[in-house]
């Protein structure tokens, strides 16, 4: 795409453009990126308004780089500025460059591989707001005019109305050569202009840009601000602008948020008796603020105020008292408050596939109490001898860790390998083979799966059990570790106390590494001893209160009175629901072909009963096809 005609925009930054350089053109393979939206454009508009939404294009792109003093240079078709990622990340990468289609504003960078809308590129300038030169501050700053050259009504609208020039001008003020904007130099706290903010004359809404020398964005507060008095922390210039105006002393932060607090809060220095006040209209204060504040021992408070209160640069002086008498103390780091929350609890509530967990495949009717799996809990599973406690817990983490949740069992009171077969049996969904190659295809579709085995079995020594599960964690990312079981794993006392007191302090360590490692936590537990024929509850747990307060989920296996255990109907009770709140019961019954006590092979096993004679004859013949196709990865999971 060659270049008909170039103008060249610098700010006095220094920076040589050689024009005829190769990399001054947009590269050939870019061409297409660069025009795809306006050739779609073209099926949508006739030439001429396509020449007038251009042209605005072009006019919005300037006007957004011009008083940011962003060098550019324009060609037919594009506008090519510094990339301020690639400055950021090497400073010497001064000729890696923008091109921005001025039809459209799309623009790529060729050099970090970034592209996308006109909105994006403004959002990427802005978080780099603090790449001007000195040689660029001090020229801008010289080509303004004193106050003088502004109108008598130019600041009778918002967002400055009720500013007096007085008070601007204690702050530097100055106006454009158009006379469209007010420039206000920023000093450091060694007095040193690094920066300015430049606010629009022509919107009634704030339209504010801030710029700084590299390095040096620094907060906007009166030069000469006295101490020991209280001190307030607005959004913007212009709120520090109004508060001054009735002196009272304000302080903004640079839009970027980045600076330290304890160095460019000089004005606090060594004051922390001060009186320290957070205003944001309804939003929480930025947090590495708070976090300063409470670092240094400044006591401060949040002006209460809502998200449809009125801005502090439109309100009235006795409006200003009155809400300056309405705050709340920041007691810690550790304290929040609802508008701090807001936005994460809005998110839970439109994003529920992301904070309820894994949904179970085969166990779904779970998913509508539990509402899923998650990290970070702790869920304790009871039911009485013989039950089928293990069977079910199996295959319970057999369905999480078939959806790539990685788990570790610790099977105390099972060996290892019978453990192994159970779930390699519910994982096919028949007898294991007793054909050599065919169990090995099995095997190796099996041994893909992220899970792991304690080699553990009997009573064993809690801090070993804890070191090891804190390696699983760090090795190999473990998500859910289930411990088979609680009591047998601590072994046997003969007096009640003491094992009441070892399984709550186990209870309690179990607990607390749910938490801070943020994995998820399954025990088996027995119950106690209830009379025949009665139900368990949550009070059949064995031991004290302790195991049933600490848990998230408390899951009772229950049997129906009278009937065999092996071949009775049993239902998976949720007795209790820290998450969700929701209490229920799922149906379980026993299949013996596949050790499950999920519906999902038995469901198989009626629908073949359910054939014709013949064809159930013909699928006996095709039994051995039928295995080798499971074996292939025909589960549950593709039908």
């Amino acid at each position: 795409m060659p270049i008909k005609s170039v103008r060249k925009i610098t700010f006095a930054s220094g920076r040589h453009v050689h024009t005829k350089s190769p990399h001054r053109d947009i590269p050939t393979y870019l061409q297409g990126n660069i025009s795809k939206v306006s050739i779609a454009e073209d099926d949508l508009f006739d030439d001429e308004l396509l020449e007038d939404l251009y042209k605005d294009m072009a006019d919005d792109i300037l006007e957004y780089l011009t008083p940011r003093l962003i060098s550019y240079e324009e060609t037919d078709t594009s506008f090519v500025i510094p990339c301020p990622h690639c400055s950021a990340t090497d400073p010497d990468t001064s000729n890696q460059d923008i091109f921005i289609d001025k039809n459209t504003g799309y623009f790529v960078c060729p050099w970090c591989n970034r592209d996308g809308s006109w909105e994006d590129l403004m959002a990427l300038v802005n978080v780099h707001e603090d790449v001007l030169t000195h040689s660029q501050l001090h020229s801008y700053l010289a080509s303004t005019l004193p106050l003088t050259h502004l109108p008598d009504t130019a600041l009778d609208h918002l967002p400055l109305a009720g500013v007096s020039q007085r008070t601007l001008q204690r702050f530097g003020a100055r106006v454009t050569s158009d006379e469209s904007r007010i420039v206000l130099p920023v000093s450091n706290q060694g007095g040193q202009v690094v920066g300015f903010h430049s606010v629009s004359l022509l919107h009634p809404i704030p339209q504010i840009i801030q710029r700084y020398v590299e390095g040096q964005s620094t907060t906007f507060s009166q030069c000469g601000m006295s101490i020991g008095g209280q001190i307030i922390f607005v959004p913007t210039c212009c709120d520090v602008l109004v508060l001054a105006e009735h002196n009272i002393n304000a302080i903004s932060l640079p839009a970027n948020s980045s600076v330290c607090i304890e160095d460019t809060c000089y004005p606090l220095g060594s004051h922390s008796h001060s009186k320290v006040l957070l205003w944001y209209r309804g939003e929480p204060p930025p947090r590495h603020l708070l976090m300063s504040l409470v670092s240094a021992g400044i006591k401060s408070s949040i002006v209460q105020s809502s998200e449809n209160d009125s801005p502090i640069h439109r309100k009235s002086l006795s409006e200003i008292r009155a809400a300056l008498k309405q705050t709340v103390p920041v007691v810690s780091e550790f304290t929040t408050t609802f508008q701090q929350l807001k936005d994460k609890l809005y998110h839970r509530i439109t994003h529920k596939e992301e904070t309820c967990g894994v949904q179970w495949k085969r166990f779904t009717e779970l998913n509508d109490i539990l509402l899923g799996h998650r990290r970070g809990e702790m869920t304790v599973l009871t039911g009485s001898t013989g039950s089928g406690k293990t069977t079910l817990m199996a295959e319970y983490s057999l369905d999480l860790c078939c959806q790539g949740v990685k788990t570790l069992w610790g099977s105390f009171e099972v060996s290892v390998l019978r453990l192994c077969e159970v779930m390699l049996q519910q994982y096919t969904g028949a007898p294991l083979p007793h054909d050599l190659t065919e169990f090995n295809t099995i095997a190796a579709q099996f041994s893909t799966l992220p899970l792991h085995f304690l080699t553990y079995h009997g009573q064993q020594d809690m801090a070993s059990v804890l070191k090891v599960m804190n390696e699983a964690v760090e090795v190999w990312g473990v998500e859910h570790i289930i411990i088979d079981n609680l009591q047998f794993m601590l072994g046997t006392n003969d007096n009640s106390t003491d094992r009441w007191w070892e399984q709550d302090r186990a209870v309690s360590a179990f607990r607390r590494f749910a938490s801070t490692r943020n994995c998820h936590i399954t025990l088996i537990a027995h119950p106690k001893k209830v009379p025949e024929g009665q139900p368990l509850s949550i009070g059949s747990v064995y031991g004290g209160a302790k195991v049933t307060q600490e848990a998230d989920n408390i899951l009772i296996l229950q049997v129906k009175e009278g009937s065999n255990v092996a071949n009775s109907r049993k239902q998976l009770q949720v007795v209790k629901n820290r998450y969700g709140g929701q209490l229920g019961m799922v149906p379980l019954k026993f299949h013996q072909e596949s050790l499950t006590l999920s519906s999902c092979f038995r469901q198989k096993t009626k629908s073949k009963a359910s054939q014709a004679p013949d064809q159930l004859e013909d699928d006996t013949k095709k039994s051995h096809s039928l295995r080798k196709l499971r074996v292939k990865g025909l589960s549950y999971l593709e039908h």
